[in-house]
């Protein structure tokens, strides 16, 4: 991911970690969580974990070994996700994409893709005339994702365009080659293309076009986007949590899961300027 939005480095100490609630020294009995590095969203994650689990969680620091013993795991970050695990682990990861694992991990992911269906339900009151969405992803990893989108536009009576951008620098001949009327646009939350380069390229692509541009992360409405629709990062540890939950309990869960909320923030300037509004009452947030 790149340090601007899902791997910004934060100042604190990690000491700041492991005095989250219910954190304790790693060797302790419970599941352990292991970090990618010290940044916020990282912390958030693991606040959001440490709240749903509600009993002790061991704190690894990034690049430390696993504790001994050890075989119940949350890893935070891709970095994280990555690691060689013990045989017979039991291994969710969140804030990472798809990582291949060996298959005695049987790793789940938590999606950093809200669920299309939520996320179709609270892009249509924000944009009511939606009819064709235009979405921009570049990662294998994200194919299943916007294939289930597609089908969920389906569902709605929305169009859902599928645009790949592969390498991700070919983003600006990409717009340049698009026709075709469409409403709005999302970007996915894939890593290989949220990156400065690529949202700024999206940004004043869509305020040429006057379109909405939708994008996946927290903040980024702040930087321009018209809206962002998200999983915040502490209901993804929190969906971490359920899903480790139950895989100890014995229950069957998929490769993939989704946390079941989002949040939606818009950019009240920016919407306007597209045509939106004047107001935003299904937003949980409104910036001036």
């Amino acid at each position: 991911m790149r340090e601007a939005f899902f791997r910004r480095r934060a100042l604190l100490p990690l000491a700041f970690s492991l005095a989250l609630a219910g954190a304790v020294p790693a060797g302790a009995e419970g599941p352990a969580a292991v970090l990618s590095s010290d940044s916020e969203h990282y912390r958030q994650a693991l606040e959001g974990f440490t709240e749903a689990w509600g009993s002790s969680v061991t704190v690894v620091a990034p690049g430390a070994p696993l504790p001994a013993g050890a075989w119940s795991f949350v890893a935070i970050g891709s970095k994280a996700a990555a690691r060689r695990w013990p045989e017979g682990a039991v291994v969710v990861s969140c804030l990472s994409p798809t990582v291949a694992g060996d298959a005695a991990d049987a790793m789940t992911h938590v999606s950093l893709q809200p669920d299309p269906e939520v996320l179709l339900a609270r892009l249509l009151p924000l944009i009511p005339s939606l009819k064709v969405l235009r979405v921009f992803w570049s990662s294998e990893s994200s194919r299943d994702d916007v294939e289930s989108l597609v089908k969920a536009g389906e569902d709605r009576g929305v169009v859902v365009l599928s645009e790949q951008v592969s390498p991700p620098s070919r983003l600006p001949e990409r717009l340049r080659e698009l026709n075709g009327k469409v409403d709005a646009l999302w970007l996915m939350p894939d890593p290989a293309l949220v990156t400065a380069e690529s949202f700024a390229v999206l940004r004043e692509y869509a305020a040429a076009e006057r379109l909405p541009f939708v994008a996946p992360t927290e903040g980024l409405a702040e930087r321009g986007a018209t809206a962002t629709i998200a999983v915040t990062f502490r209901d993804m540890g929190r969906a971490a949590a359920a899903s480790l939950r139950a895989r100890l309990a014995g229950r069957a869960e998929p490769e993939i899961v989704r946390a079941g909320r989002v949040s939606v923030t818009v950019n009240a300037a920016t919407a306007r300027a597209v045509g939106l509004g004047p107001k935003f009452e299904s937003a949980d947030k409104v910036l001036p």
